[in-house]
């Protein structure tokens, strides 16, 4: 196989081609497509999972162990109305997710085909579908209600052609491609309602493979809803002419739909738990972000794969992911004919911080890690030059780097579950702002001595408690504690049956918000407590040596003492990245006094200090009476 993806430019006057693999072809083709997996650093861990629902769900236990020999599924068969098995709650406790099918044929029938051809006909016919629809979905989704058990819910596949003919309306309900269509809003609109329950796009998994190969609506019945297979050919074998088997007459695909739809799955899973997630892109100007040289005169067509790669930026900033320059180039020069070359699509200020100068790579993209206070394996650098990435990868092994092959960036960007967030939170959205409202912060820092600096913010801090997992912050409070990692006091990560259990055993989780004269930084601390011990605080980096941290701790002590506890407790778990919150205990009275050196204990009757220079409120809870 040989096929051509970039150019590397030598003084020859005919460009020289480099040929992609097998390999690197197999990996960016078939099942993986959707699902690249050029960011993940960590191998997939050994899964355990649960698939409820009618025949297409059935194959999902035997080729999730043929991708990984490590995962095993059980399969529960659920048809029609039937109702949901009993399943012990310590079996439940070892499934890390479960996947749910809807039977088509149990919600749509075949009274459809039947009806009167008018559209009221129709909508009401849908109505009366979707209230099925909602009460099996309320059957299935027993232990998503019950135990927060993370879901999946399939969503139909649409038929391929309209069958009242090509020329009929599109968007009208009497063409099934379209009821279809609805029926699936209506579907991730209802899992869209329930906590910890994803709507699974299988429709689209199956236009990527190519229906013709995956869905036999040209065959069987519309409410069949599932894929070509041999499954009825024993019963054809009577026949005058016995046909051959339907794979023979079809170009089936359906391991490779089953492979893919897993692999979604999969990605999604790892998304939710925030396994190795990017938070910063680096991007090199010539010949990466821009066909051509700037400063040489020699810039291409932005149509195309820059106009992509553009446009992909934008989106990774929309999901809070920073951007940043590393490019060798004179800065006043970029600065000066930035709009004419980009033409719009991105703005300068779009990158939270740049390094343009003739200084090392490696050191530009050290110096910005260092000042957005991120970890080098949360980077990813983009590069056109081999030699570049080379010394990058040399010099900072833990930052992933890319640009060898260009055709394939805007995908691995765009679609790599390490670039998604479960949500997209109002602090991530307004990362960029943030950011850049920090680097002005530290400019006005150097000028100042600490304490003036300090009483120079204006910090307001602001504290509330959660009570269970559908409060409007838990979503931000749980994108704290999967990614943060410098000022993480036991960097344990959870999910949200994690959160429920800790609900139900009596945890409170504290979160604090704060702002300064610079700007709103949003959900940046959160603490679950239980009883007198803080059994995990985390701080976003951009709140650290503003003593955010004490005013915090000093606040938790008070609500201690006015439920007339005498100690405060503080549990603190070193591990390689988080130096930063290390002496939080120490610095603010607590000892060791167990044999556990991860426990860490103080005497509430001396007070808590409390930075003079915040603000705080804590409204709706206990009045912080000690705080002063």
């Amino acid at each position: 196989m040989t096929c051509t993806v970039s150019v590397i430019k030598d003084h020859s006057s005919t460009p020289r081609f480099t040929e992609v693999s097998e390999d690197l072809f197999v990996q960016h083709n078939g099942p993986r497509y959707r699902t690249p997996i050029d960011l993940q650093l960590t191998p997939d861990q050994p899964l355990r999972f649960l698939v409820v629902g009618g025949c297409l769900a059935q194959p999902f236990p035997e080729v999730a162990s043929i991708i990984n020999p490590e995962f095993s599924g059980d399969f529960i068969l659920l048809n029609n109305f039937d109702p949901f098995p009993e399943i012990p709650q310590e079996t439940i406790s070892r499934y890390d997710f479960q996947i749910i099918h809807l039977p088509l044929r149990s919600i749509l029938g075949n009274a459809y085909f039947q009806l009167p051809d008018d559209v009221e006909s129709h909508e009401e016919f849908l109505a009366q579908t979707q209230d099925y629809l909602a009460r099996y979905l309320a059957n299935v989704m027993k232990l998503n209600t019950e135990y927060k058990l993370l879901t999946f819910v399939l969503g139909f596949m649409v038929p391929q052609q309209n069958p009242l003919g090509r020329l009929q309306p599109r968007y009208d309900l009497r063409n099934i491609m379209y009821f279809m269509e609805r029926l699936n809003m209506f579907l991730a609109s209802e899992v869209g309602r329930r906590e910890n329950a994803y709507f699974v796009d299988v429709d689209q998994i199956s236009s990527g493979i190519g229906k013709k190969a995956v869905q036999d609506d040209g065959v069987w019945s519309f409410s069949h809803g599932t894929t070509l297979s041999d499954g009825d050919h024993d019963h054809d074998l009577n026949r005058l002419e016995p046909p051959p088997p339907m794979q023979h007459h079809y170009s089936a695909r359906w391991v490779e739909f089953f492979e893919a739809l897993l692999y979604e799955i999969f990605a999604m899973h790892r998304t939710l738990k925030q396994q190795d997630i990017v938070k910063l892109v680096a991007v090199d100007l010539d010949d990466t972000l821009w066909r051509g040289v700037a400063a040489d005169g020699t810039l291409g067509a932005i149509e195309g794969w820059p106009m992509g790669f553009m446009e992909t930026l934008l989106y990774l900033k929309k999901r809070g992911i920073l951007l940043a320059i590393v490019s060798k180039n004179d800065e006043q020069f970029i600065r000066g004919k930035w709009n004419d070359i980009v033409q719009g699509q991105i703005a300068l200020s779009d990158f939270a911080i740049h390094r343009i100068n003739f200084c090392s790579k490696v050191e530009n993209l050290a110096e910005i890690i260092r000042e957005v206070n991120i970890l080098p394996k949360n980077v990813v650098m983009i590069d056109d030059n081999p030699v570049e990435r080379a010394l990058i990868q040399a010099g900072m092994p833990d930052v992933r780097v890319l640009g060898s092959h260009l055709y394939y960036l805007k995908r691995i960007l765009l679609w790599a579950s390490e670039t998604q967030q479960p949500i997209i939170t109002r602090e991530s959205s307004r990362k960029t702002e943030m950011v850049q409202a920090q680097l002005e912060r530290e400019s006005v820092r150097r000028k100042l001595s600490h304490e003036e600096f300090l009483q120079s913010l204006h910090l307001h801090v602001a504290v509330s408690i959660l009570h269970d997992t559908s409060d409007v912050h838990m979503g931000r409070a749980l994108e704290l504690f999967n990614k943060t990692n410098q000022f993480n006091t036991r960097s344990e990560r959870y999910t949200l049956e994690q959160c429920q259990r800790n609900f139900a055993a009596g945890e409170r989780l504290y979160v604090l918000q704060a702002e300064d004269r610079f700007t709103q930084y949003g959900l940046i601390g959160a603490a679950w407590v239980n009883g007198n011990r803080i059994e995990h605080m985390v701080m976003s980096c951009r709140a650290l040596g503003l003593n955010i941290e004490e005013s915090f701790m000093a606040f938790l002590a008070s609500q201690l003492v006015l439920e007339n506890e005498s100690t405060m407790e503080g549990i603190l778990l070193l591990t390689d990245a988080n130096i930063a919150c290390r002496q939080l205990f120490a610095n603010n009275g607590f000892e060791n006094t167990t044999d556990n050196p991860s426990i860490w204990s103080r005497q509430l009757a001396a007070p808590f200090p409390f930075p003079t220079h915040i603000s705080f409120t804590a409204p709706g809870i206990k009045e912080n009476v000690v705080l002063l």
